[in-house]
Parts: structure tokens; sequence; C-alpha cells
């Protein structure tokens, strides 16, 4: 007597899930890195994407306790259903932890009162408290420093330039009168974002706000101009420090003209 084997339904249809939630996700996300789908059509595809990783998860799993009490074959297709559904909820998984860890910075500034202008994003209100977002991102406050306007704007310049923003739009500060340039930023994932930077010249040197603002509306931004702007500031601190100690360097170092030495005085140390 001949016992018929048979392929389990369950493990084909894991296996079928998965593999489209991969090339969705996958295909989506490269797109989106590259500039060719918009952000509300990939957000789209995500969503799809996770749906079918969570069903081919599940139905992996089913898979697994009916191969186990029939016989049947499917432990490859199954398998492959359940770690591919495993692996593209990742992504998700990410996501909500980065939500829970911090507030949404899809409009962030260090000028809660007087913020610097944006060009091209249009966020609208931000409904997150500043004070929530000092708590996770205490460095994004405004600087002030003792160097020329000019200076503190060439070094935020040359800086967002290092990080690879397109700078979109520049307006030099004079001793009297405020400086902007604009950049625009592109997150890891493809996500366009608009920094703005004001220099306003001060009685002792300068100060610089900085504005973060998502170019297309979304929900929660995970953190993402926060951190970006953060750093951005920290590495100002550092260039302005560097600049400091370099302009004294050379000051030190400099020759003395002894038509500028009071008589009587030329040598002294």
């Amino acid at each position: 007597m001949r016992i018929l084997v048979r392929t389990s339904k369950l493990a084909i249809w894991a296996r079928r899930l998965a593999l489209f939630a991969t090339a969705l996700i996958v295909i989506s996300t490269t797109l989106h890195v590259i500039g060719q789908v918009a952000s509300d059509v990939f957000e789209i595809s995500l969503i799809i994407g996770t749906l079918c990783a969570a069903a081919a998860f599940l139905v992996g799993l089913a898979a697994y306790i009916r191969l186990w009490f029939t016989g049947d074959r499917g432990w490859g297709p199954a398998t492959v259903g359940f770690a591919l559904g495993l692996l593209c909820l990742a992504p998700a998984a990410v996501t909500a932890a980065l939500a829970e860890l911090y507030p949404s910075t899809a409009d962030v500034t260090t000028a809660l009162s007087n913020p610097p202008q944006l060009r091209m994003a249009n966020p609208g209100q931000s409904q997150v408290d500043p004070e929530t977002v000092l708590i996770s991102f205490p460095n994004l406050i405004t600087r002030i420093y003792r160097i020329p306007p000019q200076t503190l704007f060439s070094l935020g310049k040359a800086l967002a330039r290092a990080n690879g923003w397109e700078v979109i739009a520049s307006t030099p500060p004079t001793a009297e009168q405020a400086g902007e340039f604009n950049a625009l930023r592109r997150s890891l994932l493809g996500f366009e974002n608009e920094i703005a930077f004001r220099v306003v010249p001060n009685p002792i040197g300068a100060l610089i706000d900085l504005r973060a603002a998502s170019v297309d509306p979304v929900l929660h931004d995970l953190g993402d101009n926060g951190r970006a702007i953060e750093s951005f500031l920290l590495a100002l601190d550092d260039a302005v420090s560097v600049h400091i100690q370099n302009n004294m360097a050379e000051t030190e170092a400099a020759p003395v003209d002894p038509g500028l030495v009071p008589e009587g005085e030329t040598g002294a140390q």
C-alpha cells in the first residue's frame, strides 16, 4: 500500500508571502534612497511589505505545527517563510523602538520664539513639547561664539557641505545684520529634510540658531532631525575651538613690529 505524502500548502504560502515581502521592501527602499519614488509611495510599500512579512511569519509557524502532526513535506518552504518573515519584521521593530525612545523632530529648532525661516519644507505646527525634545537632545540650544559672524557663517557652511548637505540658499551676515543659509539633507532611507541656519552678530561675537524640518509631512521622524543637528552643533563646537586655537597660535607666532613697541620695552617678555 502506497502512502501519499503531500507538500503542505501552508508551507508553500509562507514562502510565497515571505518572498513577496522581501522583494517589496528591498526594491521600494532602494528606489526611495536614489530618489525614484515619492515618500508616500515608499511608506505605503513598507506597510504592505510589513503586513505580508507578519503573515508569512504566522503562516510559517502554523505550517511547522501542521507538519509536525501530519508528516507532510514542506519543512524547507516553511522555514523560508518563517525566517524571511521574521527578518522583514526587523525594520518595523527598529522603527517602534526609535519612536518610543525619541520624540518626533519633524520640525525642531534651537530658537523657539523666532525660528529660522524655511524655504522648501512646510511641516505645519509641531505637536511635540519643546521640553520633551530637550530631554532627548540636550545640545539643541543656541550657540554663542567669540568669533566674527562672517567667520562663524563660513565655518557653518563648510561643515554643512562636509556632511553632504546641499546648500540651496545663502545670505552672508554683516557686522550689523544677520545672515542665513538653507541646506537640503537626505536621511539614510532617502527622506528629504531642510535645515535652516541663522548667524546673528552679538556684542561678544556671533550666535547661531538652527531649524530642521521634514520636507514632506510625516507623523514621526524617529528623532532623525534631532540627531542630525545635534551632531552638527557638537561638530561646530569643535570647529570653532580649532579655529580659535589656530588664530591664537598664529598671533603668538607673528613677529612684532619694533615700531609698535613702546621705547624701552623692545624684547620684553
